[in-house]
């Protein structure tokens, strides 16, 4: 089986995750992130669902904040607006207006769609959360254990770091997180045209 026939039977196999609700029609967001574990958990799951607008409802908002930033730094740096078109598919300064969680949802979507091995490190696991460390009444540390969909994988057990909000738990740190952020930059330097500079390392 080729590469592309086993990463379309995957997601085939992913679909009735992909189109379930995240929560019940009685639920309210405060209630299913009272708790960090329940935030966690809802985060995950629309990660591994590739459901990127559903996953920004369980992030912190300075999370969601510095993304854009990243975004708008790497848009801006390009003065053949190619960068801004991929990332924010519009070709016009109007993604400035856009909010922080529609950035997120349209360039990690639009980035994880080209890129297989990203999309297959997203979602091809599993997950099951552990519970949670206070480190204060505002913060705390969720552990996960995650297991890759392929033989012979073995578990590890990784932390993601939540914040409390009035609306709930929200998580401000993760290991997709990374892995997301780290690809973004990539992708601006395999994208670079000749009216691109090379960014700056030290870019948030």
């Amino acid at each position: 089986m080729t590469p592309h026939a086993k990463l379309a039977a995957t997601l085939f196999a992913f679909l009735a995750l992909a189109i379930m609700p995240l929560r019940t029609p009685a639920q309210t967001i405060e209630e299913v992130t009272a708790s960090p574990e329940g935030t966690a958990t809802l985060f995950l799951r629309s990660v591994r669902s590739i459901r990127w607008s559903a996953a920004t409802q369980f992030l912190h908002e300075e999370t969601l904040d510095r993304f854009q930033l990243v975004v708008a730094m790497i848009a801006d740096a390009d003065t053949t607006g190619d960068m801004r078109s991929y990332l924010t598919d519009t070709d016009s300064l109007d993604y400035l207006q856009f909010t922080s969680s529609t950035v997120f949802d349209r360039a990690v979507g639009t980035m994880v769609d080209d890129l297989p091995g990203l999309m297959h490190s997203m979602f091809d696991r599993d997950d099951e959360v552990l519970g949670h460390v206070l480190e204060s009444g505002d913060l705390a540390h969720v552990a996960y254990r995650t297991t890759a969909r392929i033989s012979g994988a073995v578990a590890e057990v990784k932390v993601m770091q939540l914040a409390h909000t009035p609306r709930g738990w929200r998580v401000s740190k993760s290991d997709e997180l990374e892995v997301l952020d780290v690809a973004l930059r990539g992708v601006a330097r395999g994208r670079r045209g000749p009216g691109m500079p090379t960014p700056d390392p030290r870019l948030p």
